[in-house]
């Protein structure tokens, strides 16, 4: 069964959320689209065992991806 996750543009990078999907190709088949205020990402092809597992792990990567960039992108104060 698919898990549908919807991330919203005024948290989350978009390019986050296809860094962790590149991240996790090899457990599950994710697709990612982009709308104007949100970006989907669709997990399919995961065992119905440890979905929840990975659906949260795959939110954590996001929010980790996300976090990240905006650091990069973050003015260095004091350098």
């Amino acid at each position: 069964m698919a898990e549908r996750v919807t991330f919203d543009r005024s948290l989350y990078v978009p390019e986050a959320v296809e860094a962790a999907a590149a991240a996790y190709r090899e457990h599950a088949r994710i697709e990612v689209t982009r709308a104007a205020d949100c970006t989907v990402a669709t997990l399919s092809a995961v065992d119905e065992d440890s979905s929840g597992q990975l659906v949260n792990a795959f939110c954590n990567h996001v929010l980790h991806e996300t976090l990240a960039r905006l650091h990069e992108s973050r003015p260095q104060e004091g350098v």
